[in-house]
Order: C-alpha cells, then structure tokens, then sequence
C-alpha cells in the first residue's frame, strides 16, 4: 500500500458504496474482488477495489446475482441482458404510473377550475401508484365491521381519525396478546 490516505477501511468503504460490510466481505468471499491487507491483516479498499466494488453495487442494483455479476465482470456481456429487460420494464412501468398519476391531478385541476372540490377519496387515489391497488379493511370495534376503503368519499377528517383509532387498538391487541404468552 502506497498511502493509508487513498485506502479505506471496510466501514468507510461500505458506507462510501451504500453498503454493509457484510456485503463487502460477500463480494470477496465470491472472488468479485480482492482488498489489500495492511500489515495487522485488516482489510485495506484502494482506488482499484473502490471502483470495482462500485461496479458491483451498481450490477446488484440492476438485479443480478452475484453469479451473473461474476460473469458480466468476467466480461460475459450476455449475462446483463435479462437484468437490463428487467430493469427498462420497471422504468416502463413507472411511466405509467408517473402518467397516470398526472392525469389524476389534470382531471382535479380542471374541476377545481370548473369550481368542484375534490373529494377526501379523490385526493387519496393521487397516492395510489396504480388504478389496480385498493385498500380496504374491515374496522373492529367501535364501528361494529364497518367496511372502510381508501377510495371512500367520506371527509377526510373520518379518514385521519379511523386510521388513528385502529393504530391504537392494534397496538392494545399486541400487548393484550404479549400479555396472555407470558402469563
């Protein structure tokens, strides 16, 4: 090693990448790549290793195994194309979303325009990442089964108040549940 200033140890190397340690350790242990050693035998990442380890986190995040990184690296391009397909129907598929999700706000905006003010259940459907998520619950006690979901038209102030009210009966049912394992 030249200089201790160009190396990291694995915790600044890991967080550097956005990455555990246990990943870096992972990524040697299938000979993806080699850190040097200082002279305690600790685990030294230089620039060489930092950049390779780089191109490791960026072919994970893409979606391939390690397996099909050791193949891409080993200069196996045909490894990349599935992940890539994968990856530009994700891409896709947030297009869609992205262009469904303005056309909800077009169609408030214009009614807005026209003097009509959305619905509660209106302005929740702009959170909904696709026409095909729903959420729907049946409430327990105090509202004896009443069947609540998101796209409901009731005000929101409703909406705020079940969605508080049933946060703390679970929290009582898991300590009510807690409660009888122990005794």
């Amino acid at each position: 090693m030249s200089s201790s200033g160009q190396f990291l140890n694995p915790s600044a190397a890991a967080q550097r990448l956005g990455v555990s340690t246990k990943a870096l350790r992972l990524y040697e242990q299938h000979g993806l790549i080699t850190p040097d050693r200082t002279a305690a035998g600790w685990r030294a990442y230089g620039p060489d290793e930092m950049a390779r380890a780089a191109e490791i986190v960026t072919l994970r995040a893409l979606g391939l195994s390690l397996s099909q990184v050791a193949r891409v690296l080993g200069d196996d391009p045909q490894g990349l194309e599935p992940a890539l397909a994968a990856h530009q129907a994700t891409l896709e598929g947030r297009i869609r979303q992205l262009a469904g999700a303005v056309e909800k706000v077009r169609d408030l905006r214009a009614g807005l325009a026209q003097g009509k003010s959305p619905t509660a259940g209106e302005l929740v459907r702009l959170l909904r990442p696709t026409a095909e998520f729903s959420v729907a619950f049946d409430l327990p006690w105090p509202w004896g089964g009443e069947r609540f979901e998101l796209s409901d038209v009731r005000p929101l102030n409703y909406i705020r108040r079940a969605a508080v009210e049933l946060y703390h009966w679970s929290v009582g049912q898991r300590q009510n549940t807690v409660g009888q394992a122990a005794g």
